[in-house]
């Protein structure tokens, strides 16, 4: 464990001209440096961090400043918000290859008969496990009922944002909504007969050996479990479930998204032809000019794809990179502010490992 040492503002970086050394990662400790410098010299609390590359992690990095509650190690599990849906998606995959869901079938309106909720905008009913998957159902984000609103148990959740119209028409307009994926995590119960935790583990979890994920209150911390600081009077981790109440270790987020590469000798659950149609944009148009969106995956102009978790107190991002590796970083505290800085922190991470010169930092007057 070592303490926080600076704010960073400016980074830089070793010019690209210099000659890279050869190997996926052949200098790791500059790699650890310079995440390090983006997380808990940034004012982070805790990090993990896994690479793979060719089926295999090849490294891992995990470290605590002075203020964390609990020294990390990589076997610590992290809450990864929305990588959890990650999770979801390839198991909404693995009932479609079986042929117990299908992606362009309406299936909403069968959830909410089977639970007992009533639909107040009837154009909802006919919404497909695509648009679930891709965020183009229509509806909307629902942040304070998430996030503002005091507690929700799921079924007062759901009864309240499904008695409201729909924000936009079915299949027209990307609009990310945790709904989306709590929906699908509902669908993939009734199709199962499972409980959506174990159907995930049977489907998805115990076929590629991925032991350490474990879905959590708001407020359950296990022993393993890293310690992240949380609000009073809050349920949204029982709120979120399939969309992001998931914790695991960085090496078994980064086995999950490289399952879902088909040219990797890793083990799958997908068909190959269900894993590429994840990597395809699946939305009327790009979501930014940097990124886009699949089915359950962030799909980048750079050439990653993966996805990134954003919740109270933490930042989670996994990347399957051009270069073939893949890189899950999991970050316990408020630093980075912004979750994406950690697409940057990795390049950066890579690219002092190519170089032997670690990115640096200058501290604001």
């Amino acid at each position: 464990m070592s303490s926080t040492t600076i704010t960073t503002t400016t980074t830089t970086h070793a010019p690209t001209t210099l000659p890279l050394l050869e190997g996926p990662l052949p200098l790791p400790d500059f790699f650890d440096r310079t995440l390090r410098m983006y997380t808990l010299d940034a004012g982070a609390r805790d990090v993990s961090v896994a690479v793979m590359y060719g089926g295999q992690v090849i490294h891992t990095y995990a470290d605590s400043a002075v203020k964390s509650s609990r020294v990390v190690n990589p076997q610590t599990t992290f809450r990864i918000a929305s990588v959890s849906k990650v999770v979801t998606a390839e198991t909404a995959m693995t009932l479609v290859d079986q042929g117990l869901l299908q992606l362009d079938e309406p299936i909403v309106g069968l959830v909410a008969d089977n639970i007992g909720l009533t639909l107040a905008d009837e154009r909802a009913r006919d919404i497909t496990v695509r648009q679930l998957l891709s965020h183009t159902s229509g509806i909307s984000n629902f942040l304070k009922i998430f996030f503002e609103a005091g507690s929700y148990d799921q079924m007062s959740m759901l009864t309240e944002v499904l008695g409201q119209a729909l924000e936009t028409e079915p299949g027209s307009t990307y609009k990310y909504s945790n709904v989306n994926f709590i929906l699908l995590g509902k669908a993939i119960e009734l199709v199962t007969g499972l409980s959506y935790q174990d159907a995930v583990n049977q489907l998805v979890l115990s076929p590629l050996g991925l032991q350490s994920f474990r879905l959590v209150g708001t407020y359950e911390f296990g022993p393993s479990d890293a310690l992240h600081a949380v609000s009073g009077g809050r349920t949204y981790m029982e709120q979120l479930g399939a969309a992001g109440a998931w914790v695991a270790t960085a090496s078994d987020v980064a086995k999950l998204l490289d399952s879902i590469d088909w040219r990797s000798p890793s083990r799958h659950v997908v068909s190959n032809e269900n894993m590429k149609l994840m990597l395809e944009p699946a939305t009327p148009q790009g979501v930014t000019p940097l990124w886009n969106y699949g089915l359950g995956l962030r799909l980048f102009t750079s050439g990653d794809w993966g996805h990134s978790g954003s919740i109270e107190n933490v930042h989670a991002m996994v990347l399957h990179r051009p270069d073939g590796l893949v890189v899950s970083v999991l970050v316990n505290g408020v630093k980075p502010k912004e979750t994406d800085d950690l697409i940057l922190a990795i390049d950066e991470a890579v690219l002092a490992s190519h170089t032997g010169v670690a990115a640096t930092t200058t501290v604001a007057p």
